[in-house]
């Protein structure tokens, strides 16, 4: 367990790979006092990625800033432990959806111990994501990647993952943003997930509003975002939006996958 963390995200596997050995470069490492608590294949799930289908690399360093003594006069910061997380945009697009997937249907596929049909639909997509984005075979060996494709969407037919997070895409183009908005997914009268931007006058009158949301049965989950520029909120909140829809996008173009 780390005291603190951050997360690098890299467009490709290269670069990724590159950003990493130069961090552990002798030219690097001499400037500092980091030291790394463990070999550096151990947390590289990438190589080996877990049965939920996550993939990344981690690093925990034991963080010792320049001029600490490690003695009496130890600092609070002094042997702090420090993680480094690094992604593809692509593994993190993958991550982000299986979060927001778990809320949108109150799962907990990120910390299952048995993989269920949902689980499975993920650990399938990040194996196309490998195969495509990474030309990585890791894990379903014994599977060609349209037997991959195949499964994915006869799950998406069954369970729908895909469509319910496809309508996360109306955040990005909103042109309804206000300085105080309620973003509400809930339940339309069909039964599906659906997205409606709110904007209110005040803090309080949005508060309210979210807090209101929270307790129908309807409501999914609704969240009081504030912000003097639209786009900064759009950025600020990618996590929670975008991603999970660029994963739609990903498997749709690289899975030829429907959304149901």
């Amino acid at each position: 367990m780390s005291d603190v963390g951050c997360r690098m995200i890299f467009e490709n596997l290269d670069d990724l790979k590159a950003f990493r050995k130069h961090l552990h470069s002798n030219s690097v490492m001499r400037n500092v006092e980091h030291e790394l608590r463990h070999d550096l294949d151990k947390y590289d799930y990438i190589k080996c990625p877990k049965f939920t289908g996550y993939r990344d690399v981690h690093d925990v360093y034991k963080h010792y800033p320049r001029g600490s003594t490690r003695g009496q006069d130890k600092k609070p910061w002094d042997g702090l432990l420090v993680e480094v997380q690094y992604r593809t945009r692509a593994q993190h697009a993958w991550a982000t959806a299986v979060e927001i997937s778990d809320i949108l249907d109150g799962e907990q596929t990120k910390f299952e111990l048995d993989q269920s049909k949902r689980g499975r639909f993920f650990a399938l997509a990040s194996e196309i994501i490998a195969r495509r984005h990474e030309k990585m075979t890791r894990a379903f060996s014994e599977l060609t990647t349209d037997d991959l494709k195949s499964q994915l969407q006869d799950l998406e037919h069954e369970l729908g993952v895909l469509g319910r997070l496809a309508v996360l895409k109306k955040f990005e183009s909103s042109d309804e943003l206000k300085k105080h908005n309620v973003l509400n997914i809930y339940y339309d009268e069909k039964g599906r997930p659906a997205l409606e931007v709110i904007p209110l006058s005040t803090a309080q009158k949005a508060i309210e509003k979210a807090s209101k949301l929270e307790r129908n049965q309807d409501s999914i989950n609704a969240v009081y975002v504030r912000s003097d520029n639209p786009n900064q909120l759009r950025s600020a909140y990618r996590n929670y939006f975008t991603d999970p829809v660029d994963f739609v996008k990903i498997i749709q173009e690289e899975g030829e996958i429907d959304a149901v």
